[in-house]
Protein backbone atom coordinates (compact mmCIF):
# COMPACT_ATOMS: atom_id res chain seq x y z
CA UNK A 1 0.00 0.00 0.00
CA UNK A 2 1.35 3.31 -0.69
CA UNK A 3 0.36 5.14 1.99
CA UNK A 4 2.34 2.73 4.53
CA UNK A 5 5.61 5.59 5.28
CA UNK A 6 3.09 8.31 5.92
CA UNK A 7 1.67 6.14 8.72
CA UNK A 8 4.72 5.74 10.09
CA UNK A 9 5.20 9.59 10.05
CA UNK A 10 1.78 9.99 11.59
CA UNK A 11 2.69 7.75 14.88
CA UNK A 12 5.95 8.83 15.25
CA UNK A 13 7.55 5.47 14.66
CA UNK A 14 10.63 4.59 12.90
CA UNK A 15 9.91 5.38 9.46
CA UNK A 16 12.17 2.76 8.31
CA UNK A 17 12.34 -0.19 10.65
CA UNK A 18 10.05 -2.51 9.65
CA UNK A 19 10.74 -4.84 6.34
CA UNK A 20 8.57 -3.57 3.58
CA UNK A 21 7.51 -7.17 2.61
CA UNK A 22 6.60 -8.63 6.08
CA UNK A 23 4.76 -5.27 6.91
CA UNK A 24 2.74 -6.06 3.44
CA UNK A 25 1.75 -9.27 4.20
CA UNK A 26 -0.15 -8.11 7.33
CA UNK A 27 -2.49 -5.74 5.37
CA UNK A 28 -5.74 -5.74 5.73
CA UNK A 29 -7.07 -5.53 1.96
CA UNK A 30 -10.41 -3.27 3.16
CA UNK A 31 -12.08 -0.12 0.50
CA UNK A 32 -13.53 2.39 1.57
CA UNK A 33 -13.23 6.08 3.62
CA UNK A 34 -12.49 6.20 7.62
CA UNK A 35 -13.06 10.18 7.60
CA UNK A 36 -12.84 13.00 5.56
CA UNK A 37 -11.52 16.79 6.23
CA UNK A 38 -13.29 19.39 3.52
CA UNK A 39 -11.93 17.03 0.47
CA UNK A 40 -9.56 15.44 2.15
CA UNK A 41 -10.08 11.13 2.47
CA UNK A 42 -8.72 9.06 4.72
CA UNK A 43 -8.95 5.86 3.63
CA UNK A 44 -10.01 2.68 6.06
CA UNK A 45 -6.42 1.23 4.60
CA UNK A 46 -4.31 3.66 5.79
CA UNK A 47 -5.68 3.83 9.41
CA UNK A 48 -5.33 -0.01 9.70
CA UNK A 49 -1.67 -0.19 8.45
CA UNK A 50 -0.76 2.83 11.18
CA UNK A 51 -3.04 0.21 13.44
CA UNK A 52 -0.45 -2.25 13.03
CA UNK A 53 2.63 -1.57 15.25
CA UNK A 54 -0.27 -1.32 18.27
CA UNK A 55 -1.81 -4.59 17.24
CA UNK A 56 1.41 -6.42 17.17
CA UNK A 57 1.47 -5.26 20.82
CA UNK A 58 -2.16 -5.91 21.83
CA UNK A 59 -1.77 -9.75 20.09
CA UNK A 60 0.97 -10.65 22.69
CA UNK A 61 -1.04 -9.58 25.74
CA UNK A 62 -4.56 -10.07 25.07
CA UNK A 63 -7.04 -12.49 23.09
CA UNK A 64 -10.81 -12.55 22.17
CA UNK A 65 -12.93 -9.94 23.27
CA UNK A 66 -10.79 -7.76 25.03
CA UNK A 67 -7.73 -7.92 22.42
CA UNK A 68 -11.16 -6.86 20.12
CA UNK A 69 -12.10 -4.04 22.48
CA UNK A 70 -8.28 -2.73 22.29
CA UNK A 71 -8.28 -3.03 18.74
CA UNK A 72 -11.19 -0.74 18.52
CA UNK A 73 -9.80 1.85 20.56
CA UNK A 74 -6.65 1.66 19.31
CA UNK A 75 -8.56 1.92 15.50
CA UNK A 76 -9.93 5.24 16.90
CA UNK A 77 -7.14 6.82 18.35
CA UNK A 78 -5.01 6.09 15.30
CA UNK A 79 -8.18 7.82 13.30
CA UNK A 80 -8.29 10.91 15.44
CA UNK A 81 -4.53 11.69 15.26
CA UNK A 82 -4.73 11.43 11.15
CA UNK A 83 -7.97 13.57 11.44
CA UNK A 84 -5.92 16.14 13.68
CA UNK A 85 -3.09 16.16 11.30
CA UNK A 86 -5.68 17.07 8.08
CA UNK A 87 -7.60 19.57 10.15
CA UNK A 88 -3.95 21.02 10.62
CA UNK A 89 -3.19 20.99 7.20
CA UNK A 90 -6.06 22.19 5.22
CA UNK A 91 -5.68 25.12 8.01
CA UNK A 92 -2.47 25.88 6.39
CA UNK A 93 -3.73 25.25 2.86
CA UNK A 94 -6.63 28.00 3.67
CA UNK A 95 -4.19 30.68 4.62
CA UNK A 96 -2.71 30.26 1.77
CA UNK A 97 1.09 29.05 3.29
CA UNK A 98 3.46 28.41 1.28
CA UNK A 99 6.38 25.54 2.34
CA UNK A 100 9.70 26.36 0.87
CA UNK A 101 10.50 23.69 -1.21
CA UNK A 102 14.07 24.12 0.25
CA UNK A 103 12.54 22.88 3.44
CA UNK A 104 11.51 19.58 2.33
CA UNK A 105 14.61 18.83 0.14
CA UNK A 106 16.71 19.50 3.29
CA UNK A 107 14.39 17.03 5.29
CA UNK A 108 14.41 14.29 2.63
CA UNK A 109 18.25 14.52 2.71
CA UNK A 110 18.55 14.29 6.39
CA UNK A 111 16.08 10.98 6.08
CA UNK A 112 18.70 9.76 3.49
CA UNK A 113 21.48 10.39 6.11
CA UNK A 114 20.36 9.12 8.78
CA UNK A 115 18.69 5.84 7.74
CA UNK A 116 20.19 5.14 4.47
CA UNK A 117 23.85 6.40 5.06
CA UNK A 118 23.43 8.50 2.62
CA UNK A 119 22.44 5.86 -0.10
CA UNK A 120 19.92 7.49 -2.42
CA UNK A 121 19.56 4.59 -4.62
CA UNK A 122 18.81 2.77 -1.61
CA UNK A 123 16.51 5.09 -0.63
CA UNK A 124 14.41 4.95 -3.84
CA UNK A 125 14.85 1.29 -3.99
CA UNK A 126 12.76 1.37 -0.73
CA UNK A 127 10.12 3.51 -2.14
CA UNK A 128 9.73 1.44 -4.79
CA UNK A 129 9.09 -1.15 -2.76
CA UNK A 130 6.47 0.46 -0.44
CA UNK A 131 4.58 1.45 -4.04
CA UNK A 132 5.31 5.49 -3.61
CA UNK A 133 6.70 7.48 -6.10
CA UNK A 134 9.82 10.10 -4.68
CA UNK A 135 6.94 12.91 -5.43
CA UNK A 136 4.12 11.03 -3.26
CA UNK A 137 6.79 10.52 -0.69
CA UNK A 138 7.90 14.86 -1.27
CA UNK A 139 3.94 15.66 -0.30
CA UNK A 140 3.67 13.58 2.93
CA UNK A 141 7.05 14.95 4.18
CA UNK A 142 5.61 18.48 3.28
CA UNK A 143 2.45 17.84 5.09
CA UNK A 144 4.42 16.67 8.00
CA UNK A 145 6.69 20.21 8.09
CA UNK A 146 3.44 21.90 7.63
CA UNK A 147 2.40 20.02 11.16
CA UNK A 148 5.38 21.03 13.35
CA UNK A 149 5.09 24.62 11.46
CA UNK A 150 1.64 25.14 12.77
CA UNK A 151 1.94 23.71 15.77
CA UNK A 152 4.75 25.86 16.76
CA UNK A 153 3.36 29.06 15.54
CA UNK A 154 -0.38 27.82 17.69
CA UNK A 155 0.80 26.34 20.59
CA UNK A 156 4.00 26.57 21.44
CA UNK A 157 4.05 30.90 22.40
CA UNK A 158 0.72 30.69 23.94
CA UNK A 159 2.52 28.14 26.52
CA UNK A 160 3.20 30.37 29.85
CA UNK A 161 3.36 28.74 33.13
CA UNK A 162 3.86 30.62 35.99
CA UNK A 163 5.40 29.89 39.31
CA UNK A 164 2.27 29.77 40.83
CA UNK A 165 0.77 27.15 38.52
CA UNK A 166 3.60 25.14 39.63
CA UNK A 167 3.05 25.82 43.77
CA UNK A 168 -0.41 24.93 42.64
CA UNK A 169 0.70 21.89 40.76
CA UNK A 170 2.90 20.52 43.87
CA UNK A 171 0.01 21.46 46.45
CA UNK A 172 -2.48 19.35 44.32
CA UNK A 173 -0.21 16.33 43.54
CA UNK A 174 1.54 16.27 47.43
CA UNK A 175 0.57 12.57 47.74
CA UNK A 176 2.67 11.82 44.56
CA UNK A 177 5.85 12.92 46.85
CA UNK A 178 5.43 11.40 49.94
CA UNK A 179 8.79 8.92 50.24
CA UNK A 180 8.24 5.98 52.84
CA UNK A 181 10.84 5.61 55.64
CA UNK A 182 13.93 3.69 54.42
CA UNK A 183 17.06 2.18 55.29
CA UNK A 184 20.40 1.84 53.76
CA UNK A 185 20.86 -1.87 53.59
CA UNK A 186 23.94 -4.48 53.00
CA UNK A 187 23.30 -7.92 53.14
CA UNK A 188 25.26 -11.18 53.34
CA UNK A 189 23.51 -14.07 51.24
CA UNK A 190 24.61 -17.68 51.87
CA UNK A 191 21.95 -20.55 49.73
CA UNK A 192 21.15 -23.26 51.89
CA UNK A 193 23.63 -26.67 50.63
CA UNK A 194 22.12 -29.28 48.72
CA UNK A 195 21.85 -32.07 51.44
CA UNK A 196 23.21 -34.76 48.82
CA UNK A 197 25.73 -32.82 47.47
CA UNK A 198 27.11 -31.78 51.12
CA UNK A 199 25.71 -34.91 53.03
CA UNK A 200 29.57 -34.37 54.97
CA UNK A 201 28.64 -31.07 56.07
CA UNK A 202 25.10 -29.70 56.25
CA UNK A 203 25.90 -27.22 58.53
CA UNK A 204 28.74 -25.13 56.54
CA UNK A 205 26.92 -21.77 55.43
CA UNK A 206 25.50 -21.86 59.17
CA UNK A 207 29.28 -22.29 60.67
CA UNK A 208 30.76 -19.38 57.67
CA UNK A 209 27.62 -17.45 58.11
CA UNK A 210 28.35 -16.81 61.96
CA UNK A 211 31.87 -16.59 61.09
CA UNK A 212 31.72 -13.84 58.98
CA UNK A 213 29.08 -12.11 61.78
CA UNK A 214 32.12 -12.39 64.49
CA UNK A 215 34.60 -11.40 61.97
CA UNK A 216 32.48 -8.04 61.45
CA UNK A 217 32.23 -7.20 65.09
CA UNK A 218 35.93 -7.72 65.32
CA UNK A 219 36.06 -4.82 63.05
CA UNK A 220 36.75 -6.47 59.44
CA UNK A 221 34.21 -4.52 57.14
CA UNK A 222 30.86 -5.67 55.86
CA UNK A 223 31.38 -4.95 52.36
CA UNK A 224 34.12 -6.91 51.77
CA UNK A 225 33.05 -9.32 53.29
CA UNK A 226 29.55 -9.57 51.38
CA UNK A 227 31.66 -9.24 48.14
CA UNK A 228 34.27 -12.16 48.70
CA UNK A 229 31.82 -14.77 50.23
CA UNK A 230 28.37 -13.43 49.36
CA UNK A 231 26.42 -15.57 46.58
CA UNK A 232 23.90 -13.48 45.09
CA UNK A 233 24.03 -10.59 42.43
CA UNK A 234 24.83 -7.88 44.90
CA UNK A 235 28.08 -9.12 46.33
CA UNK A 236 29.55 -7.20 43.36
CA UNK A 237 28.60 -3.54 45.13
CA UNK A 238 29.51 -5.44 48.25
CA UNK A 239 26.10 -6.55 48.92
CA UNK A 240 24.58 -3.04 48.83
CA UNK A 241 21.08 -2.93 48.34
CA UNK A 242 20.88 0.83 48.12
CA UNK A 243 18.00 3.03 49.86
CA UNK A 244 15.07 0.69 50.55
CA UNK A 245 11.53 0.62 52.22
CA UNK A 246 12.43 -2.79 53.81
CA UNK A 247 8.88 -4.17 53.54
CA UNK A 248 10.45 -4.68 49.64
CA UNK A 249 12.52 -7.63 51.15
CA UNK A 250 11.05 -11.17 52.22
CA UNK A 251 8.80 -11.07 55.53
CA UNK A 252 11.70 -13.02 58.02
CA UNK A 253 14.43 -10.07 56.34
CA UNK A 254 11.46 -7.09 56.58
CA UNK A 255 11.03 -7.70 60.13
CA UNK A 256 14.56 -7.64 61.24
CA UNK A 257 15.54 -4.73 59.26
CA UNK A 258 12.92 -2.72 60.39
CA UNK A 259 14.54 -3.00 63.17
CA UNK A 260 18.05 -2.57 63.06
CA UNK A 261 19.70 0.41 64.36
CA UNK A 262 22.16 1.86 62.12
CA UNK A 263 25.57 0.05 62.16
CA UNK A 264 24.20 -3.23 64.17
CA UNK A 265 24.40 -6.54 62.78
CA UNK A 266 21.73 -9.00 62.46
CA UNK A 267 22.09 -12.40 63.88
CA UNK A 268 22.42 -15.20 61.36
CA UNK A 269 19.04 -15.64 59.69
CA UNK A 270 17.51 -18.50 58.38
CA UNK A 271 15.18 -19.51 55.60
CA UNK A 272 14.61 -22.58 53.66
CA UNK A 273 16.81 -21.49 50.98
CA UNK A 274 19.60 -19.35 52.73
CA UNK A 275 21.35 -17.56 55.56
CA UNK A 276 21.64 -14.29 55.64
CA UNK A 277 23.22 -11.46 57.77
CA UNK A 278 22.25 -8.06 57.43
CA UNK A 279 23.59 -4.53 58.30
CA UNK A 280 21.97 -1.29 58.32
CA UNK A 281 24.36 1.66 57.53
CA UNK A 282 21.65 4.70 57.79
CA UNK A 283 18.02 5.42 58.42
CA UNK A 284 15.68 8.29 56.79
CA UNK A 285 12.64 8.79 58.01
CA UNK A 286 9.32 8.94 56.03
CA UNK A 287 9.05 12.44 54.32
CA UNK A 288 7.43 14.45 52.04
CA UNK A 289 10.03 15.84 49.14
CA UNK A 290 10.18 19.36 49.38
CA UNK A 291 8.90 21.54 47.04
CA UNK A 292 12.47 22.74 45.57
CA UNK A 293 13.47 19.72 44.96
CA UNK A 294 10.87 18.73 42.33
CA UNK A 295 10.28 22.17 40.59
CA UNK A 296 12.04 21.76 37.32
CA UNK A 297 10.21 18.33 36.85
CA UNK A 298 6.99 20.16 37.63
CA UNK A 299 7.42 22.65 35.65
CA UNK A 300 8.18 20.22 32.63
CA UNK A 301 4.69 18.77 33.46
CA UNK A 302 2.95 21.85 33.67
CA UNK A 303 4.06 23.39 30.85
CA UNK A 304 3.49 20.03 28.88
CA UNK A 305 -0.06 19.68 30.58
CA UNK A 306 -0.74 23.10 29.35
CA UNK A 307 0.60 22.64 26.10
CA UNK A 308 -1.65 19.98 25.61
CA UNK A 309 -4.52 22.40 26.90
CA UNK A 310 -4.13 24.55 24.36
CA UNK A 311 -3.51 22.44 21.11
CA UNK A 312 -6.41 20.76 21.82
CA UNK A 313 -8.46 23.74 21.93
CA UNK A 314 -6.60 25.12 18.16
CA UNK A 315 -7.53 21.41 17.27
CA UNK A 316 -11.35 22.26 18.27
CA UNK A 317 -11.70 25.56 16.58
CA UNK A 318 -10.25 24.12 13.57
CA UNK A 319 -13.30 21.43 13.95
CA UNK A 320 -15.36 24.49 14.19
CA UNK A 321 -13.83 25.65 10.91
CA UNK A 322 -13.51 23.03 8.55
CA UNK A 323 -15.54 20.24 7.51
CA UNK A 324 -15.07 16.72 9.36
CA UNK A 325 -17.29 13.23 8.84
CA UNK A 326 -16.25 10.17 9.52
CA UNK A 327 -17.73 6.60 9.06
CA UNK A 328 -17.97 3.56 10.59
CA UNK A 329 -16.49 0.42 9.56
CA UNK A 330 -19.36 -1.66 7.38
CA UNK A 331 -19.44 -5.26 8.11
CA UNK A 332 -17.21 -6.58 6.12
CA UNK A 333 -14.48 -4.40 7.34
CA UNK A 334 -13.37 -5.32 10.96
CA UNK A 335 -10.44 -5.42 12.76
CA UNK A 336 -9.77 -9.24 13.46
Amino acid sequence: MKRLLLICLLIGSNLWSATPGRARERLIPVDGVAAKVNDRAITIGEVMVAVQPLERRLRMSYTGRELMQRLEAAYEQVLESMIERALIVEEFKRRDGQMPRQAVDQQVQAIIAENFGGDRGRFLQQLREEGMTLQEWREEIRDQLIVMMLRNEEVSPRVVVSPRQIRAAYESRLHEFQQAAEARVRMITLPQPDPEAHAEAPDAPLALAEQLRDRVHAGESFAELARTYSQDPRAVRGGDWGWIDPGVLRPELATIAARLDPGEISEVIETAEAYYLLTVEERREARTIPFHDVRDDLADAVRREEEERIYRAWIERLRQRHHVERFELGDGQRLL
